[in-house]
């Protein structure tokens, strides 16, 4: 999930935006906060979608704090954190620690083996605070460089894999809604990974990269996007949620396309 999952800022107030980016605030100050200051390279907007769905399910209040921070150190900042900020900082290491670790194994990465020790200690914490959680990631990547390796062409294979680990990464734990969020999950990851695949195609062609779509046919893309966010959406739309939910919705229904609307412009001209 990384850098698809992000609000549509043309579609949000002022009271939106600063809100939006004090949930992100908080998840950097998590990050860092008793841990390395490096943790705060792993950050990415997608991971305060995760904090902002949980928190808005369960009706979590934030904490709010002003403050500067090593990246803005000459502007204070207002943060908001709660418990899912701290599971969302926490899964935002383990997914970044275990795809340095495929980097690692896949290119023989020296870049992502000196990322991947850097946060050792941090991910010998967590796999004990979310054991299930992390050993779906990283049976999930090992079966998706599985795929590669094998050089699997079902697009719905890799898909399916991401989806069961970004299912697990939103199934925070058992409740009485929890089939409908890990299928939320499961829908978004899968749409994450064929829209990535999509954008990455004419690179991987190039670089001969593995890519499960280099038999795709470009005119099933649209609707296929668009029948795996419908089923995201659907389940979304089961989910009691208590509140944020114009944001969450900017982010479903305008936000996560930015990208692969970019690249049609681009095309375009």
């Amino acid at each position: 999930m990384f850098g698809f999952v992000v609000a549509d800022p043309s579609m949000l107030t002022p009271e939106q935006t600063e809100y939006y980016k004090s949930v992100y605030c908080g998840l950097c100050e998590d990050l860092g906060k008793d841990r390395k200051s490096l943790c705060r390279m792993a950050l990415t907007y997608d991971l305060v979608f995760l904090a902002m769905v949980l928190s808005a399910l369960c009706d979590e209040e934030y904490t709010e704090a002003v403050g500067r921070c090593p990246v803005h150190p000459l502007q204070k900042r207002k943060f908001r954190r709660n418990r899912f900020t701290q599971y969302a900082s926490d899964m935002n290491i383990a997914l970044a620690y275990y795809k340095y670790l495929d980097d690692k194994n896949d290119d023989s990465s020296l870049t992502a083996a000196v990322k991947a020790r850097l946060f050792e200690k941090e991910i010998t914490l967590i796999k004990n605070r979310y054991p299930r959680q992390c050993k779906a990631i990283e049976d999930c990547l090992d079966e998706l460089a599985k795929a590669e390796k094998e050089n699997i062409l079902l697009p719905d294979i890799p898909a399916g894999i991401f989806g069961r680990l970004l299912g697990s990464v939103f199934l925070y734990e058992e409740s009485g809604y929890a089939d409908t969020l890990y299928s939320f999950g499961e829908a978004l990851g899968k749409f994450i990974y064929i829209l990535d695949a999509v954008l990455d195609l004419k690179d991987d062609i190039k670089k001969q990269h593995y890519n499960p779509l280099v038999r795709w046919d470009f005119s099933k893309t649209e609707p296929v996007l668009n029948m795996l966010m419908g089923e995201c959406i659907e389940n979304y739309r089961k989910l009691p949620i208590k509140k944020d939910s114009e944001i969450i919705e900017n982010i479903l229904f305008s936000g996560i396309w930015t990208a692969y609307n970019r690249r049609k412009r681009k095309e375009k001209k």
